[in-house]
């Protein structure tokens, strides 16, 4: 009787095991487009310009990302559009960022430099993932922020959209 009890458990543990396996595979194929292929981007196959870079330390503030950035080369110019969310209840970064490139080739040489890297500011143990943004573009991307609580809030808090000279443009773009 304690087998027949043991194996109805099994059994309905391996139901549910088998029913996390197929929420997580769909969970992971609703996502796969937005995985970066570096080669495709090499080949010119895939010309998308928006990234999502993930595992981000708290710690970072938008200024302190984006001058690391502008340092390794892939700063305002390369970039024209950069946003690091922020929780404005302890005033600390998400741990993630969107931005988007001016030339999908420049995507190769930040890849290059963040893709699986620890973060060179803070001693962390997470490590950069680069994914696509699941919207695209600098339109795209100041679209879904132009009716925003996000351009009420401080500059320091609000996605930054740059000109081709590497300028800060106001946020009277986004209206």
């Amino acid at each position: 009787l304690g087998h027949i009890t043991d194996s109805s458990m099994s059994s309905s543990a391996n139901s549910n095991n088998a029913k996390n396996i197929r929420n997580n595979n769909s969970k992971d194929e609703s996502t796969d487009h937005l995985l970066l292929d570096i080669n495709a981007v090499k080949q010119g196959t895939d010309t998308r310009t928006s990234l999502m870079v993930r595992n981000i330390p708290n710690k970072y503030t938008q200024s302190m990302l984006l001058s690391e950035f502008a340092k390794c080369g892939h700063g305002p110019g390369k970039i024209d559009f950069f946003y690091l969310p922020i929780d404005f209840r302890n005033k600390c970064n998400r741990g993630y960022a969107f931005v988007n490139f001016v030339d999908y080739r420049d995507i190769v040489s930040f890849h290059d430099t963040y893709n699986g890297q620890s973060w060179k500011v803070f001693k962390s143990e997470k490590i950069c993932s680069i994914t696509y943004a699941r919207i695209q573009g600098k339109e795209g991307m100041m679209k879904r922020f132009q009716n925003s609580a996000l351009l009420q809030k401080d500059q320091e808090y609000r996605p930054l959209v740059f000109s081709p000279d590497g300028q800060i443009i106001e946020e009277t773009v986004y209206c």
